[in-house]
C-alpha cells in the first residue's frame, strides 16, 4: 500500500512539472514552425530571383522563330540565281542547338513530364533528324531537294508552334501553382505569428492572474500561519516541536503548564533530557535513531500511544502523544501533541471497576434468578405432586375445600416466579419466539374455558366473539400469544366483580398488506384512575390506592404483556375510566400458515397410557419427596419403576438393564445430570439410545439448551403435574422400542480382529491379547490416582497408549471411549475426564468378553 501511494504521488508531480512546462514547450514549437516557415520562404524567394533572363517562354518562342528564319532563307535560296547554301546550314545549326536545348536542359525538366509536350517535342526532334538528313547532303543534292526540305520546315513550323503554345501553358500553370505555394507559406507564417502573439498575450494574462493569486495565497498563509500560531498558542494540548536530532524549535504555553518549563528554558534544548525520563531515554534515542536512518514515520496516522513524561519538579506521569511530521528550511521536523492522561486513567481504572462490579452483580442476578428457579421449584414440585396424588384420593367435602385452597395459593406462587423468570430472559436478550401453526378460533375458546373457575368465583361472565376470523391455520408464537390473554383476562377478571369481560377478536389489514390479529379486552370492573393510566405496564407497579389490594399481584404481568407484545411486532394500548372499567387492545401481526397440522396447545386432558404399562422407567432424583410423587404417578398407571438416589446410580442401573425411557434429574450429588447422560451416550451400554427426560427446577432456557446439549431429548420444568408428565411420555414420543441384545460383533469389527488372526500365529495373537487386557486393567486401576487436574496430562498420555491398540485388535465402540478420555483429559476438563473415565470403566467388561468369545 505505501508503494502504491508512492507512486501516486510522483505520477501527480510529474504531471504538475509536465503543466508548468507546456507553455515553455508550445513557444518553442511556435518559434520553431516560424523559423521553418522563414526559410522556406527565403529559399523561394531565392528560386525566384536565381530564374535565368532568357526565360524558358523565350526559348521555346525562339525555338518557332528560328524554324521561320530558316524557311524564309531557304525559300530565298531557291529564288536566288547565285543560292548560298551555308546561311541554309548556319541557320538549321542553330535551331537544332535550340530544340536540343529544350530538349535537354533541366529547367524544361518539369515540362517534359507533361505528356502533350513530351510527344510534340519527341515529334519536332524527329522531323528536325529528317531535316538533318537533308541539310548534311552535298550543296547540288541540297539544291535538288529544297522543295522537300521547305516541305518539312513548314511541318516543323507547325510542331515548333504547338510547342511554344503547350509551354507558355505549362509555365503559366507553373507559376501559379508557385504563387498559390508562395502565398500559402506567407498566410502559414501569418497564423503562427499571430497564434504565438496570441498565446504570449494570454501567458501575459496568466502570468498576472497568477500573480494576483500568489499574492491572495501569500496573504492566505500569512493569515493561516497567524491562526497556526494562536491555535498553537491557545491549545490544550501540549506542543512541541523538535529537529530530527532532537532540540526543541517550538513550545507552547499548554506545554509550559504541562511539563512546568518556560518556552525561554525549552527551546533549544534536547527535547529527550527535558522531559524524557532517564529510564526512558536510550529506548527513545534508539527509535529515533531509526527512524533516521528508515525516515518512515512508523507513529504517523496510527492514532495515539501512551508513554512516561517528565515534569520540571521530577514527577513521572503518563501522557497520551502522536507525532507527525513535517520539513522546512532546516530539514525534517517532529509535530508532538502531548496530553496529561493522569485523570483519565483514574477515570477509566474507577470505570472498570464499576464495570467489573456491574458484570458481577448481572452474574449475580443471574445466578439468583437460576438458584432461586432450582431452589423454588424443586419445594413446588413437591407440593404440586402432593396435592395432585391427594386430589386423586377420596376426600371429604372439607378436605376437598382445603386441597382447593393449597393448589391455589401454589399457581399463584408458581405464577410469581415464573414473571420473575420471564422477566429476567427478557432482561438478558434470551427470550426467543418460536411460531406454531394454531386454530384462532379453538385457541381463544381454550382459554376461557381455561378461566371459567376463576370467573365463576367472582360471579363474572366471560362473552367471546369473532370477527372473519381466517379458516385456515395461522403462524404465530402460541406460547406466548396465550402468556399475553392469559395475563390480560386473569387481570379482567381479578378486578371485576358480578360483571362482564368481554373478547372480541378480529382480523386486519394494514396499509402496508400486513395482516394482524385483534384482540380486545373489556371489563366493566373498577378501572384505572387517568394520573396512574401511564404507569401500568412499568414492572412492580400496583395501583393501591384504586384497587384497594382486593386482588393479589407483583406488578409485573402487564409489563411482561407489553414485553412479549413488542416482541412479536404488535402494540398494545389501554382505555380505562376509574370505577367504569377498563379495554385492552392487542395487535399482533402474523403469517397464515399453509400446513395442515396444528400445534396442539397445552390441555389437561391426560392421554391414552396404555402403551406406557408394564414398561421400565429409570427414575433419576435425588429428592426424597420429589422421588417418592413422581414414583407415585407413573406407578398408578402400571408403570414398573426403578430408582437411583444420583448420576452415578443411574449409570450402573442403565449399563446393566434396558429401559424404556429415563426420567433425569439435574442438580444431584456425587455426579449431577449432565455428567450421567453424558456417560450414558458415551457408552455402547443397552440405554446408549434411549429417550432420557429432563426433569429439572432449572427454568432459564440457556440452562435447558445446555441439557438438550448434553445428551438428553426433552426437558419438563418442575412443578410438573401427572398428566403433563405422562402425556409427554405417551405423545412426545419419549418410550423407545425395544432394541436388539449387543452381540461380540457390535463391540469388535469381525474384519479387522479376522485379519489380526490370519498374520500372527496363535501365540503371538493371545500375547497381543493378554497384554492388552493387562494394559486396560492397569489403565482402569490409575483411574482413582489421576482424575484431579495435576494429573490431566498423565491420564491423557496413558489413555493414548491405549487407543491405539484397541483400534488395532478391531474394539472400535471400546476406543471411542478411550478416545474421548483422551480429549477431555488434554483439555483439562476434570468433570467430563471423570465421565468419560466411568464410561470405559462400564465399556470394559463387555469388551473383554467379546475379545475373549473372538479369540477361543
Amino acid at each position: 500500500m505505501p508503494t502504491a501511494v508512492s507512486k501516486r504521488v510522483s505520477l501527480f508531480q510529474k504531471g504538475v512539472r509536465f503543466r508548468r512546462l507546456l507553455p515553455l514547450v508550445t513557444i518553442i514549437i511556435g518559434i520553431a514552425l516560424l523559423v521553418g516557415l522563414s526559410l522556406s520562404i527565403a529559399k523561394r524567394m531565392n528560386q525566384l530571383r536565381g530564374t535565368p533572363a532568357d526565360d524558358l517562354t523565350w526559348n521555346l518562342v525562339q525555338v518557332e522563330v528560328d524554324v521561320l528564319l530558316l524557311l524564309d532563307e531557304t525559300l530565298l535560296i531557291r529564288q536566288s540565281q547565285t543560292p548560298d547554301i551555308t546561311t541554309i546550314r548556319r541557320r538549321f545549326d542553330n535551331l537544332y542547338s535550340r530544340s536540343g536545348t529544350v530538349h535537354d536542359a533541366p529547367v524544361f525538366a518539369k515540362m517534359r513530364l507533361d505528356d502533350a509536350f513530351d510527344s510534340q517535342l519527341s515529334a519536332l526532334g524527329s522531323r528536325l533528324n529528317k531535316i538533318a538528313k537533308i541539310i548534311d547532303r552535298s550543296d547540288q543534292e541540297l539544291l535538288n531537294d529544297l522543295d522537300q526540305l521547305i516541305s518539312e520546315l513548314v511541318s516543323a513550323r507547325e510542331e515548333a508552334h504547338q510547342i511554344a503554345l503547350t509551354g507558355i501553358g505549362l509555365r503559366s500553370q507553373y507559376e501559379d501553382a508557385e504563387r498559390a505555394s508562395f502565398i500559402r507559406l506567407l498566410l502559414g507564417a501569418a497564423i503562427v505569428s499571430l497564434a504565438i502573439i496570441l498565446f504570449l498575450g494570454y501567458l501575459l494574462v496568466t502570468i498576472v492572474r497568477q500573480y494576483r493569486l500568489y499574492q491572495e495565497a501569500s496573504d492566505a498563509i500569512g493569515h493561516a500561519n497567524a491562526r497556526i500560531k494562536s491555535s498553537f498558542d491557545v491549545s490544550s494540548d501540549a506542543i512541541i516541536v523538535t529537529d530530527n536530532k532532537g532540540y526543541i524549535l517550538e513550545f507552547n504555553m499548554a506545554a509550559e503548564a504541562v511539563f512546568g518549563f518556560t518556552a525561554f528554558e525549552a527551546i533549544g534544548a534536547d527535547v529527550t533530557e527535558l522531559i524524557i525520563p532517564h529510564h526512558l531515554r536510550a529506548a527513545y534515542l534508539n527509535k529515533l535513531i531509526r527512524f533516521s536512518k528508515i525516515r518512515k514515520p512508523h507513529l504517523r496516522g496510527k492514532g495515539r500511544f501512551e508513554m512516561t513524561a517528565l515534569g520540571k519538579s521530577g514527577e513521572e506521569f503518563p501522557v497520551e502523544i502522536s507525532i507527525g511530521t513535517s520539513s522546512d528550511q532546516r530539514g525534517t521536523i517532529f509535530i508532538s501533541y502531548l496530553r496529561d492522561i493522569t485523570r483519565r486513567l483514574a477515570d477509566e481504572k474507577e470505570l472498570k471497576t464499576a464495570r467489573d462490579e456491574a458484570l458481577a452483580a448481572e452474574t449475580a442476578k443471574s445466578n439468583f434468578f437460576a438458584v432461586m428457579s432450582h431452589e423454588m421449584r424443586t419445594p413446588l414440585n413437591g407440593i404440586f405432586g402432593t396435592l395432585e396424588l391427594l386430589g386423586n384420593s377420596k376426600l371429604s367435602k372439607k378436605q376437598r375445600g382445603y386441597l382447593d385452597i393449597a393448589k391455589q395459593s401454589s399457581d399463584i406462587l408458581l405464577h410469581h416466579v415464573n414473571d420473575v423468570l420471564d422477566i429476567s430472559r427478557i432482561d438478558a436478550d434470551k427470550m426467543e419466539l418460536v411460531e406454531n401453526n394454531i386454530d384462532l378460533a379453538q385457541f381463544f375458546e381454550d382459554v376461557v374455558t381455561s378461566n371459567e373457575t376463576t370467573a365463576v368465583a367472582r360471579n363474572n361472565i366471560i362473552e367471546l366473539s369473532f370477527e372473519n376470523l381466517p379458516k385456515v391455520p395461522v403462524l404465530i408464537d402460541e406460547r406466548r400469544m396465550r402468556q399475553i390473554v392469559y395475563n390480560l383476562l386473569s387481570n379482567a377478571l381479578k378486578f371485576t366483580n358480578n360483571g362482564t369481560v368481554t373478547i372480541h377478536v378480529s382480523i386486519q389489514t394494514l396499509s402496508n398488506e400486513q395482516t394482524v390479529i385483534n384482540f380486545v379486552i373489556t371489563d366493566n370492573g373498577v378501572g384505572i384512575r387517568p394520573e396512574d393510566q401511564s404507569f401500568v405496564f412499568d414492572r412492580f407497579y400496583t395501583q393501591e390506592q384504586s384497587y384497594d389490594r382486593i386482588a393479589p399481584g407483583a406488578g409485573l404481568g402487564l409489563a411482561i404483556c407489553k414485553n412479549l407484545v413488542e416482541m412479536m411486532g404488535g402494540t398494545i394500548t389501554l382505555k380505562s375510566a376509574f370505577e367504569i372499567g377498563s379495554m385492552f387492545t392487542v395487535s399482533l401481526p402474523y403469517r397464515t400458515s399453509t400446513e395442515r397440522n396444528l400445534h396442539i396447545p397445552a390441555t389437561s386432558k391426560l392421554s391414552d397410557t396404555s402403551s406406557l404399562k408394564g414398561k421400565y422407567i429409570l427414575l433419576v432424583e435425588d429428592n426424597e419427596i420429589n422421588r417418592l410423587i413422581v414414583y407415585e404417578m407413573l406407578k398408578s398407571e402400571g408403570i414398573i419403576v426403578h430408582e437411583a438416589h444420583n448420576g452415578q446410580e443411574a449409570v450402573e442401573l442403565a449399563q446393566a438393564q434396558k429401559y424404556a425411557a429415563i426420567l433425569m434429574d439435574v442438580s444431584m450429588p456425587i455426579m449431577n445430570g449432565i455428567d450421567a447422560t453424558r456417560t450414558i451416550r458415551s457408552t455402547s451400554g443397552p440405554n446408549q439410545k434411549t429417550k432420557i427426560l429432563g426433569l429439572t427446577a432449572h427454568a432459564l432456557a440457556e440452562e435447558q439448551e445446555r441439557f438438550i446439549t448434553s445428551g438428553m431429548d426433552d426437558c419438563l420444568n418442575k412443578p410438573v403435574s401427572q398428566t403433563t408428565l405422562l402425556n409427554a411420555l405417551v405423545s412426545g414420543k419419549i418410550i423407545s422400542e425395544t432394541v436388539s441384545p449387543i452381540t461380540s460383533y457390535d463391540l469388535i469389527d469381525f474384519a479387522t480382529f479376522n485379519e489380526l488372526k490370519q498374520i500372527l500365529a496363535p501365540e503371538h495373537l493371545k500375547k497381543i491379547f493378554v497384554d492388552f487386557d493387562l494394559q486396560i486393567s492397569a489403565l482402569l486401576q490409575s483411574f482413582a490416582l489421576m482424575q484431579n487436574a495435576e494429573n490431566m496430562n498423565a491420564l491423557a498420555a496413558n489413555t493414548h497408549k491405549s487407543v491405539g491398540s484397541a483400534g488395532m485388535i478391531g474394539a472400535h465402540s471400546f476406543q471411542q471411549e478411550l478416545r474421548a478420555l483422551e480429549q477431555a483429559a488434554k483439555a483439562g476438563d476434570t468433570n467430563g475426564a471423570k465421565a468419560n473415565a466411568n464410561a470405559v470403566q462400564l465399556a470394559w467388561p463387555a469388551t473383554q468378553a467379546a475379545i475373549r468369545t473372538l479369540a477361543t
